[in-house]
C-alpha cells in the first residue's frame, strides 16, 4: 500500500465518520430569508412569504422574542401560530394581525408592533414532522416604521418586493 493510498482511505474514513456525527447529533434544518414585513396602502404590517418552488407551508409563526420585564401593552402584538387550510403553496401575503380566511390559529386582538421589541417570523416546510427548512426575518416595530411606501423588511435590511424576490429565490 503506498501513501496516497493510505491517504485517500483516512479521509474516507474521516468523512464517514463526520457523516455518521452529523446523522447521529441532528442537524437543524436550514433558515432561508423567505420572510419579509411591510406596511400596506391602509398601513396594516403585512408579511410577504415566498416558500421555495411550490413547496407547501406547513405552518406561520410569529413571536416577540425578547422580554423585558414590564409590563406588556395588551395592544401590543405578543405571539401567534397558524396553518393554512389544505395545501398553500407559492407567495404568500398576510396581515401580522388578522389571519387569513381559512387560516386555523389565533392572531388576538393586537392592534400594534410593541415598541423596543425584537420579533421573529417564520415559516415551516416539510411533511407531517419534518422540517425540510425554515423562511425566516427577524425585526423591530423601528424596522417596519422606518420603511418607505413599496419598502419590505427581509434579511436585515429594507428592499423592493422585486429585490425581495430575487433574494429569496436566490436563497432556495
Amino acid at each position: 500500500m503506498n501513501s496516497d493510498s493510505r491517504t485517500a482511505r483516512t479521509l474516507s474514513r474521516a468523512g464517514a465518520v463526520v457523516a455518521l456525527a452529523l446523522l447521529a447529533g441532528g442537524c437543524s434544518p436550514p433558515e432561508l430569508p423567505l420572510v419579509a414585513v411591510g406596511k400596506g396602502p391602509d398601513g396594516d404590517v403585512r408579511a410577504l412569504l415566498r416558500p421555495c418552488s411550490d413547496d407547501a407551508l406547513r405552518e406561520v409563526v410569529l413571536l416577540r422574542i425578547d422580554e423585558k420585564g414590564d409590563e406588556a401593552d395588551p395592544a401590543a402584538l405578543d405571539h401567534w401560530s397558524a396553518r393554512p387550510p389544505g395545501t398553500a403553496t407559492g407567495e404568500q401575503e398576510l396581515s401580522l394581525f388578522r389571519l387569513p380566511k381559512g387560516w386555523h390559529g389565533k392572531a388576538g386582538s393586537a392592534t400594534k408592533l410593541a415598541p423596543g421589541r425584537d420579533y421573529s417570523m417564520w415559516f415551516v416546510v416539510g411533511p407531517d414532522d419534518t422540517v425540510r427548512y425554515k423562511g425566516t426575518v427577524d425585526f423591530t416595530r423601528a424596522d417596519v416604521e422606518g420603511l418607505a411606501p413599496g419598502r419590505w423588511w427581509a434579511d436585515g435590511k429594507a428592499m423592493s418586493r422585486t429585490e425581495f424576490r430575487a433574494r429569496a429565490d436566490d436563497a432556495c
